[in-house]
């Protein structure tokens, strides 16, 4: 029996089957790899065909992973993000601070065995917020006025007690001096913080 060997190609066959190839993967390339992949469609078949999308999706679908990353100014540690999130600017810190209540606030000390007055001068219709309290101790106190240029010693007394506290607001009927006379009938020295705020100009001890 004899052999029956294959044709043997002939090198013009090789080189034209080696061109096809070469142009049937480059069209391939420019009309279905290049607009899928990188969204490059020089022939427009890519997007007829929808291949444009695809590289929209694959950019999109790979965007999350950069995003994801945290960056070194979001890294910490608990307490570092407690520190972060509160306020730093003078405005900011500020406007988180609780006003004062009062206006003024002073600390007066009342000797063993004496008294003394503080007051405030006051025009007609003038208002006294007030507040004050002893550091345990009781003492008598007259809360009065005395109008404005009398001298004839007159005042008027608005409470007058013996406690450890008072608090009020005083509405003036007159101008003029207002204020306490405190008296420490005990044997030892009674500190009172008074607190005020409203229309008037501190005269102080007299």
């Amino acid at each position: 029996m004899n052999d029956i060997n294959p044709p043997v190609p002939s090198l013009k066959s090789l080189i034209i089957a080696t061109a096809s190839a070469m142009l049937l993967a480059t069209f391939i390339l420019i009309s279905a790899v290049l607009p899928a992949e990188y969204g490059i469609d020089p022939t427009g078949l890519g997007k007829m065909m929808g291949l444009t999308i695809l590289s929209a999706q694959t950019k999109a679908t790979n965007q999350p992973l950069a995003i994801a990353l945290p960056q070194a100014s979001e890294i910490s540690s608990p307490n570092q993000k407690d520190t972060a999130n509160k306020p730093t600017g003078s405005a900011e810190a500020a406007q988180k601070q609780p006003q004062p209540q009062w206006q003024d606030s002073v600390k007066i000390m009342v000797p063993a065995g004496e008294g003394l007055e503080y007051k405030f001068h006051l025009v007609e219709g003038a208002t006294l917020e007030y507040s004050w309290a002893t550091d345990g101790a009781k003492l008598y106190f007259d809360f009065h006025g005395e109008p404005k240029g009398d001298k004839t010693g007159y005042f008027k007394s608005f409470k007058e007690s013996t406690d450890n506290q008072s608090s009020g607001t005083l509405t003036a009927p007159f101008e003029g001096p207002h204020g306490w006379y405190w008296e420490n009938k005990t044997q030892s020295p009674v500190t009172i913080i008074l607190n005020t705020k409203g229309s008037y100009r501190v005269l102080g001890l007299m």
